[in-house]
């Protein structure tokens, strides 16, 4: 067999001196000393009879042969590691894990129950809800810290599936002593109603929040002829109680989901928009679905438990 002198070792120091730039910044990303990483650098390029670095100024420039090497590098270390969770995963007891993330995730009240359902039909799973990612759901699965994203956005690479899921009506809710209650007519409110309100979203994506913006300006130009110049009163509450109890107190007017608010609830009115808006939520995950995860079984379950919430608050309404 022919002797080989590139080790792991090897393709990982490469990769991080590339990419911090020098050796020093380096030594901390693989946490060994600068004298180690020097060492291990110019042993390297002794076995391989060329130079991988130039020092220009105080960065270190992969040569022409050290650029090639740092891009094999790179895609090498994906592939072991990739090629290590396949075998952790077949093994007899193991537990696969499977990260899931939603943007605004706390306003789904629907969700944690499905997910525990479908758990409980895949014991072999491990299911993760990523929380930490809620605030970013699609960079996080762009950068592969999650499986799957529920978001209203969706990326548009072709590299990524998405299935629509659910379409979910906006509603207003407030204190029923609040003013904005009297403005209610046939049924409905206005968005222009909202333009002196204090509003209280869920951490939505700011696509959503430019949408909100534009429905109460072009609704109050309609009725009033008048440009809204004024900025509007927009907070982002991210955890349900916390904006349900504000609403309660009469400190804001919410912007949510019609499912988010249980239709027997007395303490708070829930007040139709008009026009008449909705959201649309779609799962999206990796094409290539690398772990070979059971996605599309997943979704299902997700879209099932998302229309029947959906179709029992509207029925109740």
């Amino acid at each position: 067999m022919q002797n080989v002198h590139i080790e792991v070792r090897h393709l990982r120091l490469v990769v991080a001196i590339a990419s911090e730039g020098n050796v020093t910044r380096a030594a901390g990303t693989l946490r060994l000393s600068q004298s180690a990483v020097s060492h291990q650098l110019l042993d390297l390029e002794r076995d391989l009879g060329t130079r991988l670095f130039d020092r220009v100024g105080k960065r270190m420039v992969p040569t022409a042969v050290g650029a090639r090497m740092v891009a094999d590098a790179g895609r090498v270390l994906k592939d072991l590691v990739e090629l290590e969770q396949r075998v952790v995963e077949q093994r007899p007891d193991a537990r696969v894990p499977f990260r899931i993330t939603a943007s605004c995730f706390m306003s789904y009240s629907w969700l944690p129950t499905a997910l525990a359902h479908f758990g409980e039909s895949r014991p072999n799973l491990d299911l993760e809800i990523v929380l930490e990612a809620t605030r970013r759901a699609v960079p996080a699965l762009l950068a592969d810290e999650v499986d799957l994203a529920i978001v209203t956005d969706p990326p548009r690479d072709e590299s990524y599936a998405r299935t629509e899921l659910v379409v979910s009506e906006l509603v207003a809710i407030a204190s029923p002593n609040h003013p904005v209650v009297a403005r209610c007519k046939k049924g409905a409110l206005r968005w222009s109603d909202l333009h002196d309100c204090e509003l209280l979203v869920f951490d939505i994506a700011d696509p959503d929040l430019v949408r909100l913006d534009r429905a109460i300006r072009e609704t109050h130009r309609a009725h009033t002829g008048e440009k809204l110049t004024t900025p509007l009163q927009v907070r982002k509450i991210p955890v349900t109680d916390a904006l349900l109890e504000l609403v309660r107190s009469g400190r804001g007017v919410g912007i949510v989901d019609r499912w988010a608010v249980a239709p027997s609830n007395r303490s708070m009115r829930v007040l139709s928009l008009s026009p008449r808006a909705s959201r649309t939520f779609h799962a999206v995950w990796r094409e290539s679905n690398p772990r070979k995860l059971p996605v599309d079984e997943l979704v299902a379950v997700i879209k099932r438990a998302g229309v029947r919430a959906v179709r029992a608050n509207r029925d109740k309404a």
